[in-house]
């Protein structure tokens, strides 16, 4: 068999009347290019190679598979088939919103978790069963669908640099070892984690939508202080991560390196500084915003304290922004947040931990959030933003999606200003759906954080976020595996969207519904 890995679907986006689709495969370096058959009405490209792995050994070749279909007046089930490696997906009727499914943290970040899980791959294999039934037109992926955190102990150069007091962290030199050993390793970590029969059923079923997040690179990338970040050996690793991303997460051209401009992503966000920022519409009245939370950002430290930190840049915003802005007649934004906006109150941990010497690991993960103090000034500018587009004539109802946290959970940010008072505007729902592979915290920490952080938090004048209770008992947060479904309601004429997260050991769904705005009058 040729192929190694895949197919892996990848959804790019809408072109009238075209819905546009992409799948990759692995195979050995010295194979032809992969055979393609297909149903009638697909028209699919000739194979295109992306890149050949790892990058400065290489052994494989990675191929990318362009096709389309013009959607019709109803839904309808396409099937194609590389080098005999089967894939089917099916595509809405054009008008349609898509039925999409969620999920995160595809991995585990400490190798003895893997040990307290008896079936690794459960939420995949629920997810398969709930698809057969009624299929899933896109797959959301939030971040962390890799885990490099295993480079600490697989790849030698990198455990020894780990191990450095942290100056000589700072000086050490990223050598071409280490360059090729965590070329490597990134090339290992993607063909192995991927082609695990459960994850690779649906990624062969469901055209994708992916945006990283830190284990994607590191554990924390963005928020350790200004020394570490900037070294030579976290840059390197940070390009090699960032390499890697674009050939299996984007399925970009990566070589050969004399192509005549570097290729970009069809939704990519035109005017950005850097990153990976994505917008897809032409889903139904439906449109989704993917931010990229890790490539631009950069932590700044002066006289020793920890200021405000980027995630995205200025001009990256203002480009962000400016898409939205042509994004007219929705009645649904969904925002993919590989961190949530709104979540517990973390504050009070970090100044606690301010007090404790040598808790640096735990700060990194404090200071990852929105909430955190030197990020709240650029979260409290995208709320405000997206409050007054929600508001705006648009009438389009804003919801954030994320992950990160490996708890489930359910965060209401709304305004009472009059600018928001559009029926229904002024509420924005954060819905936390993670981890489909990783283990929830136990059950001791997850009680206090929601002791100490589920109030209500007091974003601006008249903006507020507020935990609200899920699952059974009262409690904020489920701490239990689980990825999450969004549905459109195809027999409402307000076209709801049902949010249903299914959670490992619940015979039943936890369920949010979110409505869309409803505009006033003239």
């Amino acid at each position: 068999m040729s192929v190694l890995l895949g197919p892996v679907l990848q959804f790019r986006g809408c072109s009238d009347p075209d819905y546009n689709v992409s799948a990759l495969v692995v195979t050995p370096l010295d194979s032809p290019s992969p055979k393609v058959t297909k149903d009638a009405g697909l028209t699919a490209g000739k194979p295109v190679p992306l890149a050949d792995i790892p990058l400065l050994k290489p052994q494989y070749r990675v191929w990318r598979i362009d096709v389309k279909v013009a959607q019709g007046t109803s839904k309808k089930t396409f099937n194609l088939s590389i080098d005999d490696q089967p894939a089917s997906f099916e595509v809405p009727a054009r008008g349609q919103a898509p039925r999409m499914a969620y999920a995160s943290c595809n991995g585990f970040s400490d190798p003895k978790l893997m040990d307290k899980v008896d079936k690794k791959n459960d939420r995949w294999d629920d997810m398969a069963a709930v698809h057969q039934r009624t299929p899933y037109h896109l797959l959301l992926l939030g971040g962390d669908q890799v885990y490099s955190d295993e480079m600490r102990g697989r790849v030698k150069s990198m455990k020894d640099w780990f191990a450095k007091g942290m100056d000589g962290r700072i000086a050490a030199t990223f050598t071409k070892g280490i360059e090729s050993d965590l070329d490597t390793f990134f090339t290992t970590l993607y063909m192995e984690r991927w082609k695990q029969p459960e994850p690779a059923r649906m990624f062969a079923a469901i055209p994708s939508i992916m945006m990283w997040d830190d284990h994607d690179i590191v554990d924390g990338w963005g928020s350790y202080d200004e020394g570490l970040h900037s070294c030579p050996v976290f840059q390197g690793l940070f390009r090699t991560a960032r390499l890697y991303f674009r050939i299996f997460q984007q399925q970009l051209i990566t070589q050969p390196a004399a192509q005549p401009s570097p290729d970009v992503h069809p939704c990519q966000i035109a005017g950005i500084a850097d990153g990976f920022h994505m917008g897809f519409t032409g889903l139904g009245g439906l449109s989704i915003l993917v931010p990229d939370l890790r490539t631009e950002r950069h932590p700044d430290f002066k006289r020793g304290d920890f200021t405000p930190t980027q995630i995205i840049s200025a001009q990256s915003w203002d480009a962000i922004f400016a898409w939205l802005d042509k994004v007219k007649g929705q009645r649904h934004l969904l925002v993919m947040s590989s961190i949530p906006v709104g979540y517990l109150d973390l504050q009070a941990a970090e100044k606690a931990l301010d007090l404790l010497p040598g808790q640096q690991e735990l700060e990194d993960d404090l200071r990852d959030h929105w909430r955190s103090l030197p990020h709240r000034d650029e979260r409290k500018r995208l709320i405000m933003r997206l409050l007054d587009y929600a508001s705006s004539t648009n009438g389009c109802k804003v919801t954030l999606v994320s992950g990160d946290v490996h708890v489930a959970g359910v965060c209401a940010i709304e305004s009472t200003l009059q600018q928001h008072s559009v029926g229904g505007a002024g509420v924005i729902k954060q819905l936390i759906s993670t981890g489909v592979v990783h283990p929830s915290p136990p059950a001791l920490a997850v009680y206090f954080l929601e002791s100490l952080g589920a109030g209500q938090e007091q974003i601006d004048y008249k903006i507020t976020g507020t935990m609200l209770p899920i699952g059974t008992r009262g409690r904020y947060l489920i701490p239990a595996r689980n990825w999450m479904a969004i549905e459109p309601d195809e027999n409402d004429p307000r076209a709801r969207l049902w949010i249903n997260w299914h959670v490992e050991g619940l015979d039943h769904l936890v369920t949010q519904v979110i409505d869309p705005v409803v505009k006033a009058g003239p």
